[in-house]
């Protein structure tokens, strides 16, 4: 659907009609492009920034793109203003899978330095919306499984509460997909998926000489808001209020589904025997490795961009470690939001590397301790220490806060850097 509010004089004509068909295709194709971008979830900071330099690139300097909760606001130089509905704009990860986040990146990148045409361009973007994934069922089942796998080992579990976090993640991945065609089902499953993992992880985890809270933890993480909370924070922190506002509040009603059906089995389900098991201590940093495998497979990925994705998550990973111990988790979490940005746009220079922004969006769930707070809020509801619950929960929150004001940081830092090696023209462009 496409709103348009005029505000030059009345009856006047689209900006496009105007200036004949090759400006048309240009404003159209920045109309398409923000809306992809904003259907890939990316924060309404990036969006604005890059838009605007694609505009001016096509030859449209004064338009402007505003993403909305609902969708993209388009302010042409004409004066007129159009809004393009959206797809899952205020969702975080976005609709679309990390292939094609690669190829729209990589598209703008090609427009903005002229290479490609708007027509062209158009063309491309239709080619990505309409592109099949990448990988099978059976695959996709295995990514989902060693999804769960790795983030359990950054958990440092037992060798049964690995196999435990596998066979899990892949009955919520693969349930997750199915129910993802359905509004309604989509909207009831985090709570449905909460119940049913924690109702097995209080009955299965003290056997295999697990804590349930941990056990639990892994076969959602999927369900996690881990980049709508990031992202959410990024707005607020640059004055994009109403998106900020939105990305926050659909990041907060997940985390309370989760934690509203985990609390509900917790309280249903009786204790079970508890029994000892070895920790794995050394399991994270394998973990690492397996859980990038899993993202690649699971967001259909090519697997040439493997290589670059582990080096950017174990350069992030390795950073946090560090300031974790130095510091606390906070100081952590804001070294390893500056480490993610500046790793991201290293490595995609090696050959088969996701663009820099599609390469650090699977580390924000190793970087982002979600399950901390999801932790904290089942604990709240069970006897022992509440002030101990409510801390991490506390604690969770200022870790995101700190990890998306370190990504803000070096992105800011990084656009400086890029503009003071642009000729002065070009500068002002940009600002």
């Amino acid at each position: 659907m496409r709103f348009r509010a005029g505000r030059g004089a009345d009856g006047a004509p689209p900006a496009g009609q105007e200036a004949g068909a090759p400006r048309a295709a240009a404003l159209e194709f920045v109309e398409d492009a923000a809306v992809a971008q904003a259907d890939a979830g990316v924060p309404s900071f990036h969006v604005t920034v890059r838009m605007r330099r694609i505009a001016t690139a096509l030859g449209l300097p004064g338009t402007r793109v505003y993403t909305m909760p609902a969708g993209v606001l388009v302010h042409r130089a004409d004066g007129t203003t159009a809004f393009f509905d959206a797809d899952n704009t205020t969702a975080g990860t976005g609709s679309l899978r990390m292939d094609q986040l690669q190829e729209l990146q990589s598209l703008l990148d090609a427009v903005a330095a002229g290479r490609t045409g708007p027509e062209e361009g158009l063309r491309r973007l239709k080619a990505m919306r309409d592109s099949p994934p990448r990988y099978g069922t059976a695959a996709t089942l295995v990514g989902h499984a060693l999804f769960g796998l790795g983030f359990g080992m950054l958990l440092k579990p037992t060798w049964w509460g690995l196999v435990l976090a596998a066979g899990l993640a892949v009955i919520v991945g693969g349930a997750n997909s199915v129910v993802a065609r359905n509004r309604a089902g989509a909207a009831l499953f985090p709570v449905v998926a909460a119940f049913a993992v924690t109702a097995v992880a209080d009955l299965a985890a003290p056997r295999i000489g697990m804590n349930p809270a941990l056990a639990m933890i892994a076969p959602l993480a999927s369900l996690l808001p881990a980049a709508a909370m990031t992202y959410a924070v990024i707005d607020l922190s640059v004055g994009q209020a109403i998106s900020g506002t939105a990305r926050l509040a659909v990041g907060v009603q997940r985390m309370v589904l989760l934690a509203f059906g985990a609390f509900a089995a917790s309280r249903l389900v009786p204790d079970a025997p508890h029994h000892t098991g070895t920790t794995l201590d050394w399991a994270p940093w394998l973990g690492v490795a397996v859980f990038c495998a899993g993202s690649l497979l699971t967001e259909s990925a090519p697997v040439r961009a493997l290589p670059a994705l582990m080096l950017v998550a174990y350069t992030t990973f390795t950073v946090q470690f560090f300031a974790t111990d130095l510091g606390g988790p906070i100081l952590g979490g804001f070294a390893a939001g500056v480490a993610t940005i500046i790793a991201a746009g290293v490595f995609d220079r090696v050959p088969g590397a996701l663009p820099s922004y599609a390469g650090f969006v699977p580390v924000l769930w190793i970087v982002v301790p979600g399950a901390l707070g999801l932790q904290g809020a089942v604990e709240l509801g069970e006897s022992g220490d509440r002030l101990n619950a409510v801390t991490e929960i506390g604690i969770a929150g200022m870790v995101i806060v700190a990890l998306a004001v370190g990504i803000l940081f070096a992105t800011l830092a990084s656009d400086t850097v890029r503009s003071a090696d642009l000729p002065a023209d070009r500068r002002r462009d940009d600002l």
